[in-house]
């Protein structure tokens, strides 16, 4: 709620326009019944036809203006609505990009997208109407009880009675249909994580024959969101007729007693007329404005949805004395001391007193067991996750200290996961060296062994990539992902497992030119298959998150048996 009030009150000058185009719009909208009851007064009572003309151009003017004056609040709110919709998507962008990996698995990815769209534009929908009919209708109902005082001190009592029993009727649809509404937008979010799920994992589902669960989750999530709105639904299906009963009786009211005055000569015809709209024009507004309030319980649900992410304390941020450059060394690129790490809610470590160097100019290896905690210490050392104790130390700085765009802009990343953006293949290859060019986007091609199968694509280079890759295989997207990865060209490369679904003759290539071409770079391998690592200048062996080993494959084969018994059932399982 604090970054919308901040953000309108920055728009001041364009509140102010709105608020003045609402009263003249306001005023137009009272100036109609006023020229009907001229025509009926001055006009058809008195039967001069001139003055039916003049009258009758009259309102037909002010009409035509207060028409234009509503397009134009409709385009400065609407205007007013998008900006707000940009700017909090632009802080919810900006925010997501700043957390850490728990706070972004906290939220969820479905609720997250949910929060950036579906919130916001509930938001913006609710804006646009707040400003549109519940800006107006205060204004419109002093007005119009003003007016007919005017006209008849005896009559305002009507609309005012009506007016309150309106109100009464409005809080109690409010306080009924708040809780509803606030719920809502969390069965939209497992609505989206539901039919995300199944549509992610529609190759699991089809294989394990397993259509009629999730088709029975679906249904169920369906039909909870579907009771919300039904119950939504049925509020304002009472309250309808309940509003045009309130008119209706009010419209006899003025018709009977207004009757009265006209018979005693009080007040004229055109008068009770005039009345009679004005209390329209009120109790429509009014009606409008009920149903945009039951709106608004949901935009501040959004609203609280929304500021939870903004106002969440960043688990890892930059301290303020952090410097934006590392200062290089040739050796010791990455150093951990005395390294211990737990997951959040684990009830034992992942990682334990780890004390290794990854030098410069050459490869260090990091194998192990499932669950040993490899990819954890790649994660480590982008910062993707703090430590609890000891020092990481890249380029001879404490990643700690050093911001974290000057940490991961000397490092070069590939994921165990290849994940590519959709575009072309030109635009992955750019993300990390936007001004690449051409040759050298074919160099790391080549390297990563990705050019023979890009120069069989009827566009090369510019060939589309689907949103994740899916128009390639597993092999072809982990290439690409390496030669994105060496288009950086960073003084550090991190390989999470990339090798993985590579043939031994493609992976032998590759990691031979890798090592031509990165010479001077530090390289650290993490990987499952021992050929891949053999060649490695120094092999780190985890065991339960501890080193059972550090060496050369030689050394590890006489003096490491966690390593001994890898390669063991490697060499049985492919032989």
């Amino acid at each position: 709620m604090n970054h919308l009030i901040t953000f309108l009150k920055s728009k001041k000058g364009m509140l102010g326009v709105i608020f003045l185009v609402t009263l003249i719009q306001v005023f137009g909208i009272l100036l109609v019944p006023f020229f009907v009851a001229q025509i009926i007064n001055v006009g058809i009572m008195e039967k001069d036809i001139d003055s039916i003309l003049w009258i009758g151009l009259e309102m037909l003017a002010a009409a035509g203006i207060t028409t234009l004056i509503s397009l134009w609040s409709s385009y400065l709110c609407a205007d007013l609505a998008s900006l707000t919709g940009k700017h909090m998507r632009e802080l919810i962008f900006d925010k997501t990009q700043r957390l850490s990996i728990r706070e972004f698995n906290q939220f969820g990815t479905a609720s997250l997208i949910t929060r950036a769209t579906g919130d916001i534009t509930i938001i913006q929908q609710t804006m646009i109407m707040i400003t549109q009919l519940i800006l107006p209708t205060p204004l419109i109902a002093m007005a119009a009880v003003m007016m007919t005082a005017m006209v008849s001190i005896e009559l305002i009592y009507i609309p005012l009675a009506a007016m309150v029993v309106f109100l009464i009727l409005i809080l109690v649809l409010f306080k009924k249909a708040s809780p509803v509404s606030r719920t809502i937008q969390l069965r939209v979010d497992r609505v989206n994580r539901v039919v995300r799920e199944s549509i992610v994992g529609v190759r699991v589902i089809r294989a394990f024959d397993n259509t009629s669960y999730e088709q029975k989750r679906s249904d169920d999530t369906f039909v909870a969101y579907a009771d919300n709105v039904i119950h939504l639904n049925k509020l304002f299906a009472v309250f309808n007729p309940m509003v045009w009963a309130i008119m209706g009786i009010t419209m006899v009211a003025v018709a009977w007693f207004g009757g009265y005055l006209v018979l005693q000569e009080t007040t004229q015809i055109g008068s009770i007329m005039a009345v009679m709209q004005y209390t329209i024009i009120i109790l429509m507004f009014l009606m409008m404005s009920a149903m945009v309030i039951v709106m608004v319980p949901r935009m501040i649900a959004c609203l609280e949805r929304i500021s939870e992410v903004l106002e969440t304390e960043l688990e890892i941020s930059d301290r303020t004395e952090a410097g934006e450059q590392p200062n290089v060394h040739e050796n010791n690129q990455i150093v951990f001391k005395n390294v211990s790490f737990s997951y959040q809610g684990a009830e034992q470590p992942v990682l334990k007193n780890l004390n290794f160097s990854c030098e410069a100019g050459k490869t260090t290896a990091i194998i192990g067991g499932t669950g040993s905690g490899k990819s954890t210490i790649a994660a480590l050392m982008l910062r993707l996750y703090d430590i609890q104790d000891g020092e990481i130390f890249v380029a001879g700085n404490d990643i700690k200290k050093m911001t974290q765009h000057a940490l991961r802009d000397c490092i070069s990343y590939v994921p165990q996961k290849a994940f590519m953006f959709s575009g072309t293949i030109a635009d992955n290859l750019r993300t990390g060296k936007p001004d690449a060019t051409d040759e050298e986007l074919m160099q790391a091609g080549k390297i990563a062994q990705a050019e023979a199968f890009i120069a069989t694509l009827e566009a090369g280079y510019e060939s589309p990539v689907a949103q994740g890759g899916t128009n390639f295989s597993g092999g072809q997207k982990q290439r690409l992902c390496i030669a994105r990865a060496l288009v950086k060209k960073a003084p550090i490369y991190i390989f999470d497992d990339s090798f993985s679904a590579l043939d031994y003759q493609t992976d032998a290539a590759l990691r031979s030119e890798l090592k031509r071409a990165m010479k001077d770079a530090c390289l650290v391998v993490v990987a499952q298959r021992i050929s891949t690592i053999m060649d490695a200048d120094q092999i780190i062996v985890l065991d339960e998150g501890r080193i059972a080993g550090i060496g050369r494959h030689e050394e590890l084969m006489n003096t490491c048996s966690i390593y001994q018994e890898i390669a063991d059932s490697q060499v049985k399982r492919e032989g």
